[in-house]
């Protein structure tokens, strides 16, 4: 009976122990998670500054210019399609 006693004690010992790390575990990943939400905000802040700044060095009159050389660049490519027998009728 006396073993059976210390046994008992012995367990809720143990369980007292697991019971505390379980706790310290459970702080930690709600520090983690937090630290882990704040990166995450950080991200998003450095990306949008990031797409700020390249929509800044592009400006309109960039873009204008950008653009006015692709159409330029596609008609060429519809004119030379058009000289091949499978796209003649563009």
């Amino acid at each position: 009976m006396e073993q059976k006693n210390d046994d008992i004690k012995m367990y809720e010992l143990r369980l007292g122990q697991m019971n505390e790390r379980m706790q310290d575990i459970e702080e930690e990943l709600e520090l983690k998670s937090g630290e882990n939400n704040r990166l995450r905000n950080q991200v998003a802040d450095l990306e949008k500054s990031v797409m700020d700044l390249y929509g800044s060095r592009k400006g309109e009159g960039s873009i204008h210019v950008e653009l006015n050389n692709m159409k330029a660049d596609n008609e060429k490519l519809i004119m030379l399609l058009k000289e091949t027998s499978d796209y003649q009728d563009l």
